[in-house]
């Protein structure tokens, strides 16, 4: 076999892997719609159930919340095309650290690379689940250790809700960026802290999607 004949072959599997790759998520994508229009449906009921006054109005949330809890992880798992388990090394590069003590949901938590040619940008999201004063004080100490400021937005809702005496605001949100600004820096990072003691750390390579986001 020559050189030319080997250099085709390893080109041939590279785009069948590719190739394959895309199937895959495809069919993924179009199995998370089918659920997405599972769910729209039953919702659709619980709405038209609400105007023709079959159920009360907060029964009607109470039947909303249920349904979108069942299909929600089913649609995040389908959905989920490059599911991760760990903090990527690059992101730790950055100086992030994972929290201490908090189960990972590796249905919600996915990545993308760089070097992967159908994605082309580094990027992650990882979403750990605990109780709402551990995910506080490990946000915390995981925005310190990074360098990472709490968001201006959330600053300035806390300061409303001291002035117009609004029971205290829950969550918290550390950004390295303002939202809706032009000015972004390389990388984008943010954590969050949900009243259900979800904390959510997500990272992007602002530069390089937007070079991918040129090509197309």
């Amino acid at each position: 076999m020559s050189s030319c004949d080997f250099s085709e072959d390893a080109g041939d599997k590279t785009f069948n892997q590719q190739l394959q790759s895309l199937n895959s998520s495809l069919n993924k994508v179009d199995s998370a719609m089918v659920l997405i229009d599972e769910m729209q449906n039953e919702l659709d009921k619980v709405e038209e159930s609400r105007k023709n006054g079959l159920v009360e109005n907060e029964e009607a949330e109470m039947m909303n919340d249920r349904i979108k809890n069942r299909y929600g992880r089913r649609i995040a798992r389908n959905s989920n095309l490059s599911p991760t388990k760990r903090l990527p090394l690059w992101a730790g590069q950055l100086g992030l650290t994972e929290p201490q003590g908090m189960l990972l949901d590796e249905d919600y938590s996915q990545s993308t690379s760089e070097k992967n040619v159908n994605e082309g940008f580094n990027s992650v999201v990882m979403v750990y689940r605990g109780s709402y004063a551990q995910a506080m004080s490990q946000a915390s100490d995981i925005a310190a250790k990074a360098g990472i400021p709490m968001s201006k937005d959330f600053q300035d809702a806390q300061q409303l809700a001291v002035e117009y005496g609004i029971e205290t605001l829950k969550g918290m949100a550390y950004m390295n960026f303002e939202m809706g600004s032009a000015e972004l820096p390389e990388y984008t990072m943010a954590i969050t802290v949900d009243e259900d003691g979800t904390l959510t750390l997500s990272v992007t390579d602002t530069r390089k999607l937007a070079e991918q986001m040129d090509d197309e």
